[in-house]
């Protein structure tokens, strides 16, 4: 398995950083990515985070479980790229500094574009195009905490449900709405995607050890899900709940603090139940109440920070279709 100048052999790791273009001024762009070689053939996963440069939970642990990983004990290549936007990161903002492009709501990016589409493009080229299966890994930066798994209604949506399952995470919610990211286009391509939402806002702070611990869970799930690696699944939950003809509640535009409920997360509610209030910044007055829109599971998923951005999920509420047993 080849990446650029990275390569790893059968049973052997690699690491290095990937060029996938130059700036204006000719400065070079990488990823900093891992290969892993199992010893037998088997299929590709590409396991990849922090689009989003704030996005930086999983970076603390993807590389402890390359560490972890026998490649004598494995069938087919793992490809783990911990933080992607390293840029972003760098200056503390979601976007690419280069450009100020989100990496994950440019498809597949573009090799005659700005410096962020050449470097999507090339990275999905080298990797995404050649692997099986996708796990994209997100979190809520500091905004909002998840703790689900979506799937895009494209390609092969049997083979993404059942990887998402496989995760180990409570809910999986099916229909994900079309977002211009790489996982979309490689679900489009027919691989099985799985976008993991694990963590963000006061997660870092008070969830980090079960946080990275599902981080860590989601990979090797997906690893044995796919025949690449033995044993079984491990979660800290007991069945997934697949959720179907959800609803995304995003601010109204009413200005002002936002609480949500948190502990109505997992939980049913009625049309018409509150989830949330606006207050007012000065007063504290309630000046807006945010209500369930239709009966349904809430899940694991929405606002924590009172000053979410405008187009943050406050919560998502959905029908129950099945729940499936881990282990």
């Amino acid at each position: 398995m080849k990446i650029g100048n990275i390569e790893a052999a059968a049973g052997e790791k690699a690491y290095g950083f990937f060029k996938v273009g130059e700036t204006h001024g000719r400065f070079p762009a990488h990823i900093p990515l891992h290969i892993v070689r199992g010893a037998a053939e088997g299929p590709t996963l590409v396991a990849q985070a922090g689009a989003s440069g704030l996005e930086i939970e999983p970076s603390l642990i993807l590389p402890h479980v390359v560490n972890e990983l026998d490649p004598a004990l494995i069938r087919g290549t793992l490809v783990v790229v911990p933080l992607m936007n390293t840029s972003g990161f760098e200056f503390t903002q979601i976007k690419s500094v280069f450009d100020d492009k989100h990496l994950n709501q440019i498809g597949r990016g573009d090799a005659n574009g700005s410096i962020s589409e050449q470097l999507v493009h090339a990275y999905y080229e080298a990797a995404i195009a050649k692997a099986d299966a996708l796990l994209d890994i997100r979190t809520g930066s500091q905004w909002s905490y998840h703790h689900f798994v979506g799937v895009n209604n494209e390609g092969d949506v049997e083979a993404s449900k059942a990887l998402a399952i496989a995760l180990g995470l409570p809910h999986v919610v099916l229909g994900k709405d079309e977002d211009h990211s790489m996982a979309q286009e490689a679900a489009r391509d027919g691989k099985a995607v799985a976008v993991a939402f694990i963590g963000g806002g006061p997660g870092l702070r008070d969830y980090r050890d079960q946080d990275l611990g599902r981080v860590r869970n989601a990979v090797l799930n997906a690893m044995r899900h796919l025949g690449m690696l033995a044993g079984e699944l491990e979660s800290d939950v007991d069945a997934v709940a697949v959720i179907q003809e959800h609803s995304v509640i995003t601010p109204t535009g009413e200005r002002g603090f936002v609480f949500m409920d948190k502990h109505l997360r997992g939980q049913q509610v009625e049309a018409g139940d509150l989830l949330g209030i606006v207050r007012h910044p000065f007063s504290g007055e309630t000046i807006e109440e945010i209500r369930a829109p239709r009966a349904g599971a809430v899940v694991h998923a929405g606002a924590s920070w009172p000053v979410p951005l405008e187009d943050s999920i406050l919560a998502i509420v959905g029908d129950v279709i099945e729940e499936v047993a881990i282990g």
